[in-house]
């Protein structure tokens, strides 16, 4: 309207522009006298989309909270509750919004008209479902409670997209028949062991019927893991897994001799975060019981290993048999240090990377490695590396790329966690200034 008015002749403008504002002055006092707030006019699309990107927000920070333990889960309010209180308007968008309910949590004690309220309100969307317990007293498998939330979980699994399930109880003991029900429509699982009750889980043979679950991540230690029989057994039937995570040592290598062997034809990301203390035939183990022909990328997180001698013999595994995984292309390594015969285990058997994702704390030693005269042929494929910080000697970096040029095997492309905040200092720029007249790479953020 302000353009229009615009366009028109003087006299005929200063008139307009009078009864306009006047009109927008009698809109704000009406807006004041009754109590009514501007936001009452944003479109219902908008507000759907300020709901959904709120409660997005507040479930990321709840899953990247450290303080999320899960009584402090049960007592935060959830967002779509109170989005749904704050006025009728609000409470009628929420509503007609069956995507926002579809997360259930479920918790011990957990009045089950909560629970009722959110199913019928995500109108037969795919459900999320997370069951977080705690036991403080007592034999967990003699509490009610637990076969209760189990005959929830079961009741709805036919339409669960994804099942997360942790706390101190041996879960899959009070969920016999979930070895017997279909989960067509599954996608994720996720399983934290309990930390003190020794062998209960899957002590019988675990067939999982989910034909779309491509996500499986597994967490606990070997005293109350699986057997590696059933870790077999359960991967086998997971045809459609493209994505697997290992944390701690979820699987009981160290009281089993036979060790099955599965194959997992579409795997393309797996996820190793061994626990501190582990055993030393857990992860060579691992390395030799799983087969992915098609796996693209690593990830190898030693972060919480106590120290290199708990990863010893994967070192020595690496150094002598043939490459466990050779279709990997991205490979990420996570430490607080690696020795040089680590490097040396990883270069032997990850030649074929195209991509090197380090964390900060061993970034000097890694370029340390590929430019010592005996190794400068490691990693032959290597075109991107990719560092967790820009705090390394930049020197070792302008050294590495001058050797891999010279040697034919250029590095492309340099990414750094934390570059772009500083990419406009005047260091930052004589740098890249000065990596740019050795060789033509590309420098970058993530």
């Amino acid at each position: 309207m302000t353009q229009d008015l615009a366009r028109l002749p003087g006299k005929t403008k200063r008139p307009l522009y009078h009864i306009v504002d006047t009109q927008a002055l009698r809109l704000k006092q009406a807006l004041v006298t009754y109590g009514v707030s501007y936001i009452s006019f944003i479109p219902n699309e908008l507000l759907e989309m300020i709901f959904v990107e709120t409660v997005k927000a507040t479930r990321a920070d709840e899953d990247s909270s450290s303080s999320c333990v899960p009584t402090s889960l049960r007592l935060r309010p959830r967002p779509e509750l109170l989005l749904a209180s704050v006025s009728q308007h609000w409470r009628a968008v929420a509503l007609g919004m069956p995507l926002l309910w579809t997360e259930i949590r479920l918790f011990l004690r957990q009045n089950v008209d909560l629970v009722n309220l959110y199913l019928t309100r995500s109108q037969g969307q795919l459900l999320d479902m997370r069951f977080t317990g705690i036991h403080n007293q007592g034999l967990p498998e003699f509490d009610p409670d637990y076969l209760r939330i189990s005959c929830i979980i079961l009741s709805h699994i036919h339409v669960c997209r994804r099942l997360e399930v942790h706390g101190a109880f041996p879960f899959p003991k009070h969920l016999d028949g979930f070895k017997h029900i279909r989960a067509p429509m599954l996608e994720e699982l996720i399983v934290h062991y309990p930390l003190d009750i020794p062998h209960l889980l899957f002590t019988e043979d675990l067939l999982l019927s989910a034909d779309r679950l491509t996500a499986l991540t597994l967490n606990g230690l070997w005293v109350s893991g699986l057997s590696p029989e059933n870790f077999s057994n359960l991967l086998s039937h997971l045809t459609s897994l493209t994505h697997l995570t290992l944390i701690g040592e979820p699987v009981d290598y160290v009281r089993s001799r036979d060790i099955p062997v599965v194959e997992l034809p579409l795997l393309q990301t797996m996820i190793l975060k061994p626990g501190p203390n582990i055993s030393r035939t857990y992860m060579p183990t691992i390395f030799r019981a799983i087969r992915a022909p098609a796996l693209r990328e690593l990830v190898l997180d030693f972060h919480t290993a106590t120290s290199s001698r708990d990863l010893q013999s994967l070192v020595d595994k690496l150094n002598r048999g043939a490459p466990p995984f050779p279709s990997v292309r991205l490979l990420t390594l996570c430490s607080r240090s690696m020795a040089y015969d680590g490097w040396h285990a990883l270069a032997h058997a990850f030649s074929g990377i195209t991509t090197l994702s380090v964390s900060k704390c061993i970034v000097n030693q890694l370029m340390g490695f590929l430019s010592c005269a005996g190794r400068r042929d490691a990693f032959p494929n290597l075109r991107t590396l990719l560092f967790d910080d820009m705090q390394f000697e930049w020197s070792l970096l302008l050294q590495l790329l001058q050797i891999r040029e010279a040697a034919g095997m250029p590095v492309r492309e340099v990414k750094m966690r934390g570059f772009r905040k500083h990419a406009q200092s005047e260091l930052v720029g004589k740098l890249v200034a000065s990596l740019a007249t050795y060789t033509p790479v590309v420098i970058g953020w993530t």
